[in-house]
């Protein structure tokens, strides 16, 4: 699965569920302020998390309703450029395009048989999760619910969707989730949507805002074959080993599959050396956490791999020049 992502915007979207049900889940809140905004998580660390959460909640559908929760600071410019497109056609064209903003696990397909539109995923580089097939599939109808115009009283709806795995729950409780039929063990994830529903327009569409976020859309997918998603793994396993205590050198390469030499030289390619990278990576955390005052001191030490509370003072006074709790009386 090297080389496969999800946007690290998608995180809160997890939060977003987490805090609209008041659930604490430190250890999943943990693991999502290890990675920085409009950054590439690779694809099993997405579904790790996913699997953590239901193995914590044992929610039926959790997917689904965690989908329920999008809003566009979840998936970026794309869902500003969907917004001000013409019509749900026009918006389902700029998703086809610009998903790779959101992921490259899979490239959409769209296919019409004159009576519905099939917006379909291929497997070509595996096949996802079902949680985490729920959550893009829940966010996507959630989403198009939020931005067509509709008649009085009406809700948009697809005909059906596709999943490929067998169902974890009772079909039941999906279709009334949905509002459509749900199918599962198929070949490929999909929805389907009538044509005329096509038509629908899009209640903010500005060809203006368009034009100019279809540019920014466009160097954003130049970007996003550029970006460095090994480092971002090694810091995002780092922060997961704090958990139990200090990140070593060997553990992170046995996490990536790696010798211990070819991290070394991976990390050295960059310029920066594996102590150096563990210390920024504590460093912004620290700022991270103190910026959180519902945690005292003790509690951001353990956080941060320390087993006293001095010797994260010591260590922060090192870094920032104060200790952290003049850092935190200046954030006011």
């Amino acid at each position: 699965m090297q080389g496969i992502y999800v946007a690290s915007d998608l995180g809160g979207l997890v939060l977003a569920y987490l805090d609209q049900h008041g659930i604490a889940a430190p250890s999943i809140r943990h693991r999502l302020s290890a990675w920085p905004a409009h950054a590439q998580m690779p694809m099993t660390m997405w579904w790790d998390l996913l699997e953590s959460l239901q193995a914590l909640l044992h929610e039926p559908a959790l997917g689904l309703k965690i989908g329920a929760c999008v809003q566009p600071e979840h998936t970026g410019v794309m869902a500003y450029l969907i917004m001000h497109c013409g019509t749900l056609g026009e918006a389902l064209l700029r998703f086809q395009r610009y998903q790779k903003l959101l992921h490259n696990m899979s490239d959409v397909h769209l296919d019409s048989d004159g009576r519905v539109l099939k917006i379909s995923w291929d497997a070509d580089q595996g096949i996802s999760t079902q949680l985490s097939n729920e959550v893009f599939m829940g966010g996507l109808i959630t989403f198009v619910r939020s931005i067509v115009s509709m008649e009085a009283n009406a809700t948009f709806g697809p005909e059906a969707i596709h999943f490929t795995h067998d169902a974890p729950y009772p079909v039941a409780m999906f279709e009334a989730l949905m509002g459509c039929r749900v199918l599962f063990g198929q070949p490929r994830v999909a929805i389907e949507i009538a044509l005329p529903l096509l038509a629908l327009p899009v209640n903010g569409q500005n060809p203006f805002l368009l034009e100019l976020l279809e540019k920014q859309a466009e160097a954003l997918l130049d970007e996003s074959a550029k970006g460095d998603s090994f480092l971002e793994s090694v810091q995002a396993i780092c922060v997961e080993m704090l958990n139990s205590g200090v990140p070593t050198l060997e553990g992170v390469a046995r996490r990536l599959n790696l010798s211990t030499r070819t991290l070394h030289r991976r990390l050295e390619d960059r310029g920066l050396n594996f102590n150096g990278m563990l210390r920024e990576t504590r460093f912004r955390l620290a700022k991270h956490y103190l910026g959180d005052v519902r945690l005292d001191l003790n509690q951001i030490a353990f956080l941060l791999g320390y087993s006293e509370q001095s010797a994260f003072t010591r260590a922060f006074r090192g870094w920032a020049g104060v200790s952290p709790n003049r850092f935190r009386k200046r954030l006011g």
